[in-house]
């Protein structure tokens, strides 16, 4: 372990407050005993940043005051460890979430950890949508990031095309001129579900893409969370 950081003005206290708040997929900043060691265990782990004595070997362990933790850490009542990780490099290969300008970090998180449960391994994050490495995000997802291969889209239509070219059936959600989920006989091929803003559902731009469309019926209630109508909408694809 180096020498500890007691000043919250260090340099390195900088960069790692910057990488808290401009996370990407190539370093973003994770919270928590839970957190750090799935991202040990995957070999995703970069740095540890604590005020415990910890040992995580092939490492590098930044010691720090627990006033300078305070300062980087994403919650206002940290548990004396972070890290620096990166995500998952690749393809699932498998069932995929499209997910457009869904914008709570809260609910990214939710799908992502649905996502991981069910196998739906690859995650498109269409523009508008909330980071899945965003903080709140990541602790939603409860270390599903490290279970994910999540592909951040710069433009929805060519996204669209490519997953169509590689052969996703492209289901959208929506209450308009869609068939009931439990209904749907899933094709042998591979789907990719597309799941839409919080108030505003999928796109007119995105759904004019899809193949079929798709709802969940209900009684009394209209709609349902997107996060909650993520996992409902995995298992009966996956059971059909």
């Amino acid at each position: 372990m180096n020498a500890k950081i007691t000043s919250k003005t260090n340099p390195k206290v900088k960069e790692l407050c910057a990488l808290r708040d401009h996370p990407k997929a190539s370093s973003f900043l994770i919270e928590g005993k839970h957190m750090v060691d799935m991202a040990y265990e995957k070999g995703l782990l970069d740095e540890v940043i604590t005020c415990k004595e910890v040992s995580y070997p092939n490492v590098r362990v930044l010691e720090v005051g627990e006033d300078v933790l305070a300062k980087i850490a994403p919650s206002s009542s940290p548990s004396g460890i972070l890290g620096v990780a990166h995500a998952l490099t690749g393809e699932g290969d498998g069932d995929a979430l499209i997910l457009d300008r869904i914008q709570d970090p809260g609910n990214v998180g939710t799908i992502f950890r649905s996502a991981a449960s069910f196998g739906f391994k690859d995650i498109y994050v269409l523009p508008g949508t909330a980071s899945p490495f965003n903080s709140k995000a990541l602790a939603s997802s409860q270390g599903a990031i490290f279970a994910s291969f999540a592909h951040i889209s710069s433009d929805s239509e060519a996204t669209m095309r490519e997953l169509s070219k590689r052969g996703y059936v492209l289901l959208g959600t929506s209450l308009r001129n869609a068939m009931p989920i439990s209904t749907y006989a899933r094709p042998a091929s591979k789907v990719a579900l597309v799941l839409g803003n919080e108030g505003k559902g999928v796109s007119e731009q995105v759904l004019s893409m899809c193949d079929t469309n798709l709802y969940i019926e209900m009684k009394e209630m209209e709609s349902l969370n997107v996060g909650v109508a993520a996992g409902i909408a995995m298992y009966l694809l996956k059971r059909n």
